[in-house]
């Protein structure tokens, strides 16, 4: 049986969201049971080695990994505070107007979260933009879609 469809970008995206869901579900249920967790999106800035070491199949891509364990009781740490709903979630319409200042009542929180925390103050607005703001920012990310390729994707 041919399966023409896999080479279209739609189910790939769909394999991505599934994915992304799952792990979403899996941390939910590892807090439940007292486990910390962290994901670790730098398995996509080398992923033909990434799949070589994990010894995936064609086809296969590792999308993140992630980090369980019991947190260390004796080591205090803060919850990172996360955006703020007005800035994810939009009603009818999307509202750039809202949304821009949520960026920036949550810049504010999450600069007063790191001073709290002894870490270097950096605006949530600037950390996201310097992650885009040069290819070398992505670090190897640029390359996806040759990886891809060398991956055995051939997304139409």
């Amino acid at each position: 049986m041919v399966l023409a469809g896999l080479d279209y970008l739609e189910p790939f995206i769909v394999g991505i969201v599934d994915a992304a869901l799952a792990a979403q579900s899996a941390a939910i249920a590892l807090e439940s049971l007292g486990l910390g967790f962290v994901y670790i999106g730098a398995m996509r800035n080398h992923p033909e080695e990434v799949a070589a070491e994990l010894g995936l199949p064609p086809h296969v891509m590792a999308l993140f990994g992630m980090c369980v364990g019991y947190p260390d009781p004796a080591v205090p740490s803060g919850v990172k505070p996360r955006l703020p709903q007005d800035a994810v979630l939009h009603r009818e319409q999307y509202s750039a107007t809202s949304q821009s200042a949520a960026f920036c009542v949550y810049d504010l929180r999450l600069r007063e979260f790191q001073r709290a925390q002894g870490m270097t103050e950096i605006d949530w607005t600037r950390q996201a933009t310097n992650r885009v703001g040069t290819p070398e920012a992505l670090h190897g990310r640029d390359r996806m879609r040759d990886a891809l390729r060398m991956l055995g994707f051939e997304l139409r």
